[in-house]
């Protein structure tokens, strides 16, 4: 098979090597860098069954990466095209990117620059499902240092946080940080009869009444708990949904076990149950007293360069102690980035924790549980009688 190289000049030698030991295998070509007739090169002059491209190729004249590989697709529709990602850092940008190679044809997708796996690519193709299957791989609960975030120090006597001075620099910067100097405020037992949860989010889209109705699921299993839809666009969507009438919900809802409430109901119910967990979903102004009321505050946060600033004002613009007192989490977001970032906060004495992908609110996955359950440690919430006696509709 005669396969032409396009990468950066530091996998030219290895590649080559990797190449002389396949008989099966004809290095025909070796580009290392995009320009106006790197296409016409690889098509007309090279002409190879198959084309290997390493992703972070060199581009000149205005050539780029995704303008030479769907022109070579659309002139040469029947050549091989094995694309060397490399390490996945980003998953949700590997599966948007993984998408427009598939909708193209491309399904040699490599996920290791090692020149040996990409040479056993070549002579045995990628499928489609194969590619869906490294991402369910990547999606998966990580094998990972069990939950760094949960292990909280004890403020020793003379030591006190660093000023909450959280910015760009700070977060984004790669200085490797010294853990054994971060420390935690631990906060001492609570009782409550009736635990207020806020669940709120500085983003649309982060999950807000996911992870409330997650933190319902684990704690009904021994407590009476309620979840109240601070914003009435999701409480009647949810209802809407189940192809119900809104005037006919507007007492309460069973979904799954879960009571859920319109906000309107929150003064009649709050002390008939455990626990209430309110979702303010994207915290608003006038949602914002009875948020700050509530005995612990969950804030959904985006960890995305383009949504971080949001997180930075929000602590900037509010006071110190409150900002301490709100539980920080971060959804679709990798191990490493999350640990960069939360070093950062912590040695501000500002609480952060890392959501794991969970599809199924009904089974949250151990991870997101460990996470909860830490948050609510620190309470000792009076046991259950028997339920209020409600007449919800139930939703299967």
């Amino acid at each position: 098979m005669n396969v032409v190289l396009l990468a950066d000049k530091k996998f030219r030698k290895p590649f080559e090597t990797a190449v002389k030991k396949d008989p099966n295998i004809n290095l025909v070509g070796v580009e290392m860098v995009l320009r106006g007739n790197t296409m016409s090169r690889i098509a007309d002059h090279h002409n190879p069954h198959a084309l290997v491209v390493y992703k972070g190729v060199p581009e000149k004249e205005g050539i780029t990466e995704k303008a030479c590989i769907s022109f070579l697709r659309m002139v040469k529709p029947n050549m091989r095209i094995i694309y060397v990602y490399g390490k996945v850092d980003d998953i949700e940008a590997f599966m948007a990117f993984s998408e427009q190679l598939i909708s193209n044809g491309i399904t040699d997708i490599v996920t290791d620059t090692a020149a040996e796996n990409v040479i056993k690519v070549i002579d045995e193709p990628m499928t489609e499902e194969d590619v869906h299957t490294i991402i369910e791989k990547l999606n998966a609960p990580e094998e990972e240092i069990p939950h760094e975030e949960l292990t909280h120090d004890v403020l020793m006597p003379g030591q006190e946080y660093e000023p909450l001075e959280v910015d760009f620099p700070t977060v984004t910067a790669s200085d490797k940080f010294e853990m054994g100097k971060i420390v935690y405020e631990v906060s001492e037992t609570k009782e409550s009869e009736h635990l207020t949860i806020g669940v709120a989010q500085l983003q649309h889209h982060n999950g807000c009444t996911h992870t409330a109705m997650e933190l319902a699921t684990m704690l009904s299993k021994n407590k009476t708990v309620a979840v109240i839809m601070a914003d009435p666009d999701t409480y009647e969507a949810l209802v809407v949904f189940h192809k119900i009438n809104p005037m006919a919900a507007k007492q309460g809802l069973d979904v799954n076990g879960i009571a859920v409430f319109p906000y309107d109901l929150h003064s009649q119910i709050e002390n008939e149950y455990s626990v209430i967990i309110y979702d303010y979903s994207y915290l608003r102004e006038e949602r914002r007293k009875s948020f700050d009321e509530c005995d612990i505050k969950v804030m959904l946060s985006s960890a995305a360069e383009w949504d971080v600033a949001k997180v930075l004002n929000f602590i900037k613009f509010n006071d110190e102690k409150y900002i301490r007192e709100i539980n920080f989490l971060f959804p679709r977001v990798t191990q490493s980035k999350y640990l960069k970032y939360s070093k950062v906060f912590r040695k501000s004495g500002i609480n952060t924790y890392r959501l794991l992908d969970s599809p199924d609110w009904t089974a949250p996955v151990e991870g997101n549980t460990a996470v909860y359950k830490h948050i609510i440690e620190n309470y000792n919430i009076a046991k259950s009688g028997k339920p209020p006696k409600r007449k919800l509709l139930k939703i299967k």
